[in-house]
């Protein structure tokens, strides 16, 4: 499967499974708007939210490079075998967490920054959320193993199945149950998630088998060497959800809730294509270092930074220009509980959320390209330095941002740490890319600069239509005035991928 086709396939059920997520938030809104119920929930959801972040990406990281390698030499045995011992290892590990979570939830609550009747509630929720971290342990490993076959599409479709089911779940349990409901219904889609990719395992030949034989075991004792940090250096990117939660909550009630919203919104571009290039493009990199064919790994590197920057450069201007009509078309609502100020509190944590679009992107590929090196040290170096970055950032914009200063701490260590791992890689293998990155990057953000202008031109005229228009007309606008420049300025890029997607719709359906 070629980069572009896995990412297609990725980017549309991502699509589909972010905005069955936003019916979900929006349900929330609704309900609960920016009160003490909503800052309890989204406090309590950073616990299997932030887990979801960490482990497929870790167990992703150290088992796709031994796999791959175990496939390319046709090793069905040893490759069956490791996927017993991983699996009976990642059960036993992720069972006991889930019973000492369960059992620390109020004690959880507090450590977060939660006091009184808010704490209370976060560690109730808390309780019924963690059996879905088992779910979301197993599923990392059932992910890896099946994107080691270069397949992708059965684990992009757990984020559908997971929206769809807690969709459901909830609609079916919060009026009898309240916030607890949304807890149980949580739960229920990590589980629908990870159902879906057992035909696939079996497919690819691999039973529901465990096995204990860990002695010895090179391959686990290389993966074991490596997971270490990596948990570490995943745990420390991740540090900052639970800092937001902390800093924020002494901002009064109803912050926490107003920069969930914001991030709900600012995830949707960074899940789709980020998650869409950096998937297919891991198992590529490992590939090519295994081989020594490290000129195509920086080809590869460079195209995927150069994607990237085109796509994240036009979603955060225009979400600092178009949060407003956004906010509003997804979560107000007549009688909804998402007032005018959650509106105001949610527009200016995405504004600053924004900031950090690419700079987040660019950490995680560039991070993917060290563990392809097997250098998993030097990420969790630079995740901790940015970790102190975002603590002195929060600190020093708090005072005159409130909770907008948090969101722009973020997106300041988000550019930091992509920087640094830039230039390190850079001396490890020589520099990543060529004259024509750099121009590539010069016409994407002169055709930035231009969209932005023709959308700061035309706001006030839309503001007088509805939110639905105002969305629908800029947004559209504002992507064909960005692909007309790209045009004119004969970007390869715009074109490659065009005839690429042209090709492929015109291709005649088996």
């Amino acid at each position: 499967m070629s980069v572009l086709k896995a990412a297609t396939s990725i980017v549309a059920l991502t699509l589909l499974g972010r905005l069955l997520g936003f019916i979900r938030t929006m349900y929330v809104s609704d309900l609960y708007g920016t009160g003490a119920a909503a800052d309890a929930y989204f406090t309590a959801l950073t616990i299997p939210m932030t887990l979801f972040m960490v482990i497929p990406g870790a167990i992703n990281a150290v088992l796709i490079p031994t796999m791959r390698g175990l496939i390319e030499r046709k090793a069905e045995g040893e490759r069956e075998a490791l996927y017993g011992k991983m699996l009976a290892m990642v059960t036993l590990f992720f069972l006991v967490l889930c019973a000492a979570g369960t059992a620390l939830s109020p004690q959880i609550a507090g450590w977060i920054g939660m006091t009184g009747q808010r704490a209370a509630l976060t560690a109730e929720l808390l309780a019924w959320m963690w059996p879905s971290v088992f779910f979301i342990g197993v599923a990392g490993l059932w992910a890896s193993v099946i994107n080691a076959h270069q397949h992708f599409f059965t684990p992009a479709l757990g984020t559908v199945t997971n929206g769809a089911v807690v969709i459901v779940a909830m609609y079916a349990l919060v009026p009898a149950y309240g916030p607890v409901g949304l807890a149980i219904a949580t739960t229920l889609g990590y589980i629908a998630a990870a159902v879906p990719m057992l035909p696939t395992l079996k497919r690819f030949g691999y039973a529901t088998r465990f096995s204990f034989q860990w002695k010895e075991d090179e391959s686990l004792k290389g993966m074991g060497e490596r997971v270490i940090p990596i948990m570490i250096g995943s745990c420390i990117s991740q540090a900052t959800t639970f800092l937001e939660r902390g800093l924020t909550a002494g901002l009064g009630e109803g912050k926490i809730a107003a920069l969930s919203y914001a991030n709900q919104i600012f995830q949707l571009p960074l899940g789709i294509f980020v998650g869409a290039f950096t998937l297919p493009l891991f198992p590529l990199l490992a590939s090519y270092v295994k081989r020594g064919e490290m000129n195509l790994m920086k080809d590869t590197l460079q195209k995927g930074l150069a994607y990237l920057w085109m796509l994240m450069l036009p979603v955060t201007i225009g979400m600092i220009l178009f949060g407003e009509p956004v906010i509003r078309l997804f979560f107000v609502r007549q009688g909804g509980k998402f007032d005018e100020t959650g509106v105001a509190w949610t527009v200016l944590g995405l504004a600053f959320y924004s900031l950090g679009l690419f700079g987040l992107a660019a950490r995680d590929l560039l991070t993917r390209a060290f563990y392809a090196l097997d250098n998993t040290r030097t990420p969790v170096t630079i995740g901790a330095c940015g970790i102190l970055v975002y603590i002195a950032s929060a600190y020093a914009g708090i005072p005159s941002l409130g909770h907008g200063g948090i969101a722009l701490a973020a997106s300041i260590s988000a550019w930091f740490q992509a920087v640094l791992l830039f230039i390190l890689l850079a001396k490890r293998i020589g520099t990543p890319v060529r004259r024509s990155f750099l121009l590539t990057c010069g016409k994407v953000t002169v055709a930035g600069i231009v969209m932005g202008a023709a959308l700061w031109a035309v706001k006030p005229f839309l503001s007088h239509f509805h939110v639905l228009v105002q969305t629908v007309v800029g947004i559209g606008g504002a992507a064909i005035v960005y692909a007309v420049v790209l045009i004119l300025l004969r970007e390869s890029m715009i074109f490659d991928v065009a005839s690429k997607f042209l090709k492929r719709a015109s291709r005649p359906s088996k």
